[in-house]
């Protein structure tokens, strides 16, 4: 089983940074970001996040390794 960090920008952010789903919110900390299994069912989790955030531009991303494998759209 491998996990993913995610990672999100907002509008008006220059770069990603690391993102805790429950709460909302970006954090200053790796320890406090969300882990998550890179599946469909996460990916579509986190695609409708997105979509339901398009208004301040969320965009979403799952890393691994400092590899990007998922991003939303």
């Amino acid at each position: 089983m491998e996990y993913h960090i995610v990672y999100a920008k907002f509008d008006g952010c220059k770069s990603f940074k690391a993102f805790d789903v429950n709460e909302g919110r970006q954090v200053g900390n790796l320890i406090y970001a969300s882990l998550v299994e890179n599946t469909e069912d996460t990916r579509a989790k986190l695609q409708k996040l997105a979509d339901m955030n398009k208004s301040c531009n969320l965009v979403l991303q799952l890393r691994r390794n400092g590899k990007v494998k998922f991003q939303t759209t």
